[in-house]
């Protein structure tokens, strides 16, 4: 299992309690960046944490790239990749690195899909939502014998019934 999270623009709080509630069970802990907190806060001992555009402390590294559940992962807040105008830009870095999925953030809305073979993963914004869902969320990922079960949670740690996906593994 992994656990995604971005955008939570200086609420250190909800950070805090999604890592306290997964660490220990989850393969990795992400942050897709605009933390706004300063790289050297303990609460990212145990997080893959990227910048954002809104983050200006120069100790977040622009892309991460991590492994878990067997998957080749690249983390990036999003912007620097265009994702506001799609994906393709996005795609190209996660091909260069030979990657299986895509985390990012930026645009504060859930995506998951699977484009050229790679898992494009946004988990929506723990603080400020936008577009067509405003529930505050992160996301949980679970690999399986079919693929990617993607389930959205609120702040809460609820499921949203209508942000919840398996997708089948493309390559």
């Amino acid at each position: 299992m992994i656990i995604i999270m971005s955008d939570s623009h200086g609420d250190r709080e909800i950070v805090e309690e999604i890592k306290d509630k997964y660490k220990g069970t989850a393969s990795a802990i992400i942050h897709c960046g605009d933390s706004e907190l300063p790289s050297s806060d303990p609460v990212w001992k145990g997080i893959t944490v990227v910048e954002g555009n809104c983050d200006f402390d120069s100790g977040y590294p622009e892309v991460a790239t991590i492994n878990a559940e067997n998957k080749k992962i690249v983390v990036t807040h999003g912007h620097l990749y265009g994702v506001n105008f799609g994906l393709k830009q996005l795609e190209l870095l996660v091909q260069d690195k030979k990657a299986d999925i895509a985390f990012f953030g930026h645009i504060h809305r859930p995506v998951a899909t699977i484009e050229d073979g790679i898992l494009f993963l946004n988990p929506g914004s723990i603080s400020q939502p936008r577009g067509d869902h405003h529930e505050k969320m992160y996301c949980k990922l679970e690999l399986n014998n079919e693929g990617y079960h993607i389930q959205y949670l609120t702040r809460d740690h609820k499921p949203i019934k209508d942000l919840e996906f398996q997708l089948k593994y493309d390559r």
